[in-house]
């Protein structure tokens, strides 16, 4: 552990897990926590699950699946970027 890192102990579905953390990451990994026990609290209440690894094995699908879509619009924003930024060049080279 270095001198900018902080360690912190998350709670994530009745275990805890100790982490080295830098401070500005610090409140991103303290809401992930929380989220991932407020999806398994809302798994086991609405499902008829066997244990604890069935609702941490249905967060990661979920939030892989949110990554991954947020991957999609991202490269589409990109390329959309791109896009224009093409057709502006090619005014500007037409106005020169």
């Amino acid at each position: 552990m270095n001198k900018e890192q902080l360690k912190i102990k998350l709670a994530v579905g009745d275990r805890f897990y100790p982490l080295f953390v830098t401070p500005a990451q610090e409140e991103g990994f303290r809401i992930a926590a929380k989220r991932i026990n407020e999806m398994i609290k809302n798994f086991e209440q609405n499902y008829a699950l066997q244990d604890k690894q069935d609702a941490l094995a249905m967060c990661a699908i979920v939030l892989a699946q949110e990554c991954a879509e947020l991957r999609l619009i991202a490269n589409s924003d990109v390329a959309n970027a791109k896009e224009k930024l093409e057709g502006l060049c090619k005014l500007m080279d037409m106005m020169i």
